[in-house]
């Protein structure tokens, strides 16, 4: 089985040093490329966080990404050309990108060049802000991809019950076979899994990797 998984967050660049990012490092699609890689399936890891070490896992190849079109472009590639089996969207994906950089002067907002280093000499600088593209939306149409789609779904402050409506919905969006969903209040802990033949099962952060194995075998 060939499976490509995605894991880490993306950078929105502010300039050339600062960027503005999320909490997440990519723990859990790290174990999960490499749990499918110790059943020695054919696995593809594009993390932006450290790459897992080859000569323990012979099967598992691993890319690097940085910023949203980085993550964007390789996924493309990868599942365009790939002829995957199974592909498993962990990546915490920024929703917004940098689209300016702006200062106040005489009460007018004014662009400031970006493409370097902003000097440190200004009181305030002001961030405009675009919604990215929703990538996993992309996976089935237009990239083509036929086999199996997992994707993650992160949510705050609500019950279990509104979790899994919202996960429900979210995967018919996506036309995903598995959503894997959990609330920043109790994600180390555990995540529902739930499938577009109505399948749902609560397991622990422990058991995640396996149970998406039997899954997706």
């Amino acid at each position: 089985m060939r499976v490509l998984v995605t894991a880490g967050s993306t950078e929105g660049p502010i300039d050339k040093v600062r960027f503005i990012g999320n909490i997440f490092k990519g723990k859990t699609g790290h174990g999960i490329a490499c749990y499918f890689a110790i059943l020695r399936d054919d696995v593809t890891l594009i993390t932006s966080g450290d790459l897992p070490s080859l000569e323990e896992f012979p099967t598992l190849r691993a890319f690097r990404y940085r910023t949203f079109d980085e993550l964007k472009d390789r996924m493309a590639h990868e599942i365009c050309y790939g002829s995957y089996d199974v592909v498993i969207h962990s990546a915490a994906v920024g929703d917004y990108k940098v689209s300016g950089v702006y200062v106040s002067r005489n009460s007018e907002l004014c662009p400031i060049d970006n493409n370097r280093k902003i000097p440190s000499s200004y009181d305030k600088l002001f961030l405009e802000l675009t919604l990215t593209i929703k990538i996993v939306d992309q996976i089935r149409e237009p990239w083509g991809f036929k086999g199996k789609l997992v994707k993650f779904k992160l949510q705050e402050g609500i019950s279990d019950e509104e979790l899994i409506a919202i996960a429900k919905e979210s995967l018919k969006v996506s036309r995903a076979d598995f959503i894997v969903a959990n609330c920043l209040e109790w994600y180390k802990e555990r995540a529902y899994i739930i499938g577009a033949d109505g399948y749902c099962d609560n397991v622990s952060r422990e058991k995640l990797n396996q149970r998406l194995g039997e899954l997706l075998s």
